[in-house]
């Protein structure tokens, strides 16, 4: 059975990865994706439109989410309907969304929001969002759409590997220059605007790939597995993904402006069918697994973007989504963010570690356990944290987090 915990024991390290220079700064993002919201059948892509997307954002102020920082509202690959012939410049769809994507970043601005799109790097995009259409990428007008996006007032900018990208022979030798022109060109962008800004967030999802350890240069967060599915084994194998970049690959850290993403949260369970009879969450997992997911994206200091329907809050949602102590931890960056401490591969064991106060001598702590059996996870001050006092007594003061009880 899935067990975890969330520990803060008390009793320098320095961020070294280098960051865009677009001036985005500060703790990660915090937001809401359209992405398993969803209004298909079977769930396998968003199917978002204005009235859905507005909704959302009034039930996270309503609910205490915006309040407590959650305050990106993201569509993802559902928005786009093709590419003007005489402009160059990408259409929405008029359909979902009447307004336009400058009239809805107007709305979600003054209701206190930041607004985020997608696009691909490659010709196409991933998904045609529920339509019997396929939807242009970016590749050839990088510089047209970055300053589109800049014009439209976006905020944050989703950048897949899709369409033409997906076949090695094209998109191997064209990722690295295709990922550092788009940065360009988005950079290009933002200076036209008042002042150079407000700076616009950049998503790489398949950057990491090429950039490897200049990675933050480019973007000011990179995916590094595959997508997150609303399913356990998906969670293990993200963090499985993290276990693999340190040990074989250029583990990149993460720092303020630049961070390491393990992909939109799941917590709730996704949607489950479309009009007309709509049903906001089908959860493929239990209460205990969400948990899990919740903690460990929050402890590594991941992006933290829930995509399922804010509208219907379940129990777990509000007891992790609007946790005020963890989701305040998360956005903390006086100390560097969370890092895998040991791996018990044959028990299928995590336990990662972050310090964390005023002068990071607090280890904030979670043990995962992802076998069928229940098993004890023991923790050495000695070997995991590298305390040592020799000859004398410690007293080590434990707070169950989550709990919140000392």
């Amino acid at each position: 059975s899935c067990y975890t915990s969330l520990l803060l024991l008390s009793t320098l390290v320095l961020y070294l990865t280098e960051a865009l220079d677009n001036g985005v700064v500060g703790p990660p993002p915090l937001g809401w994706s359209t992405w398993k919201t969803c209004g298909d059948a079977g769930c396998t892509h968003d199917y978002c439109d204005e009235e859905e997307v507005k909704a959302n954002a009034l039930a996270m102020v309503n609910n205490g989410m915006l309040q407590l920082g959650y305050d990106y509202v993201l569509l993802d690959d559902c928005w786009a309907s093709y590419r003007d012939p005489a402009t160059n410049t990408l259409v929405h769809d008029e359909e979902r969304f009447p307004s336009g994507m400058d009239g809805l970043a107007d709305w979600l601005h003054k209701e206190g929001f930041k607004f985020g799109i997608y696009t691909s790097i490659g010709n196409e995009t991933c998904s045609s969002g529920g339509r019997d259409i396929t939807v242009p990428g970016s590749e050839g007008f990088f510089e047209i759409d970055a300053q589109t996006f800049s014009d439209w007032g976006i905020d944050y900018l989703k950048l897949d590997f899709c369409g033409n990208m997906k076949t090695p022979s094209y998109g191997l030798p064209r990722g690295k220059r295709y990922h550092e022109e788009f940065a360009q060109a988005l950079l290009e962008a933002q200076a036209t605007r008042e002042n150079n800004g407000p700076p616009i967030f950049l998503e790489v999802v398949a950057g990491y790939w090429f950039a490897r350890s200049d990675v933050g240069e480019i973007a000011n967060s990179w995916r590094f597995c595959e997508d997150h599915h609303d399913d356990f084994q998906s969670t293990e194998e993200a963090l499985l993904c993290l276990v693999d970049q340190s040990n074989e690959y250029i583990d990149v850290e993460s720092s303020p402006g630049a961070w390491k993403y393990l992909d939109l949260s799941m917590v709730g369970g996704e949607g489950c069918s479309g009009s007309p009879s709509f049903t906001p969450h089908c959860p493929k997992q239990s209460s205990a697994n969400y948990k899990l997911e919740f903690l460990t994206w929050t402890i590594l200091q991941s992006p933290y973007i829930i995509s399922t329907d804010v509208r219907n809050m379940t129990d777990i949602m509000t007891e992790a989504l609007l946790h005020e102590e963890i989701v305040g931890l998360h956005q903390d960056v006086t100390c560097p963010p969370g890092t895998l401490l040991r791996h018990d591969k044959l028990h299928k064991q995590f336990l990662f570690g972050r310090t964390i106060g005023s002068e990071c001598q607090e280890w904030l702590v979670v043990v995962a356990n992802f076998s069928e059996d229940d098993r004890e996870v023991s923790v050495s001050l000695k070997e995991d944290f590298g305390w040592d006092a020799a000859d004398e007594e410690v007293v080590v003061t434990v707070r169950d987090v989550w709990e919140r009880v000392n």
